[in-house]
């Protein structure tokens, strides 16, 4: 059941958490008392927005605060009443969900890389390769992904693994299709990585290598299966 509108995943309305909490005070009071005394930062916890409102002497000009989940959290506890518990444990169960299925996404991309390395380990071996030029080649188009010291598959974010796997893809379908030797392999696998660095640079503007890294997926998913063994 929504008890109250989550938008874009994990925004809500200032106005219409002020409304679902029955808050005696005006909407504007409210907001700007509690953005004041809990110092909530306007850009990271909240920003505003120019709203038209409806009222009894028709619209008007207004304003709403959009919320994260974490701010909405703390608005509720600190309403200390039975609406203000009700909202918060809504809040928390749906940042459970958003998390789940983050790490949901991640997980089907670190195994779809995996199953791609796998076809690179199957073309170099193709072409009179083992496994040590496997881990020379793949080793080698990480580092150029990241411009030097590459973070572990295991720790990166979805849209890096989705990087890496799509570079790798394309590195598979040249030896598949060609007749290539270790080396000819390896500088198609850096090229590929530099196409797909270059791609992120242009869209994120943020290097691959200022991506924080994320907790190893491995454990991630091994803590679930556990859990589900012990239920």
């Amino acid at each position: 059941m929504e008890l109250i509108k989550i938008y874009e995943g994990s925004r809500i309305s200032a106005r219409e958490l002020h409304a679902f909490l029955q808050v005696k005070s005006r909407f504007n009071d409210w907001i700007n008392n509690r953005i004041k005394k809990y110092e909530f930062r306007e850009g990271v916890d909240f920003h505003k927005v120019t709203k038209v409102l409806v009222t009894q002497g028709g619209k008007q000009q207004g304003f709403d605060v959009i919320l994260s989940l974490g701010m909405a959290k703390e608005l509720c506890m600190v309403e200390n009443n039975e609406l203000g518990r009700q909202a918060r444990q809504y809040f928390i169960k749906a940042e459970e969900t958003l998390q789940e299925i983050k790490e949901n996404k991640r997980l089907e991309a670190f195994h779809k890389l995996e199953n791609t390395k796998e076809k690179l380990l199957n073309n170099i071996q193709r072409i009179g390769g083992g496994h040590p030029d496997y881990i020379q080649i793949d080793l080698a188009g990480r580092t150029i992904l990241f411009n030097g010291e590459p973070i572990p598959d295991e720790e990166l974010p979805t849209l890096l693994i989705k990087g890496r796997d799509f570079a790798t893809e394309m590195t598979n379908s040249w030896l598949k299709d060609g007749d290539y030797s270790l080396e000819d392999a390896e500088e198609l696998n850096k090229t590929h990585h530099e196409d797909i660095r270059q791609t992120i640079i242009n869209n994120m503007k943020k290097k691959p290598e200022s991506f924080t890294p994320e907790e190893d997926i491995k454990k991630i998913s091994g803590s679930k299966n556990k859990s589900s063994e012990e239920e």
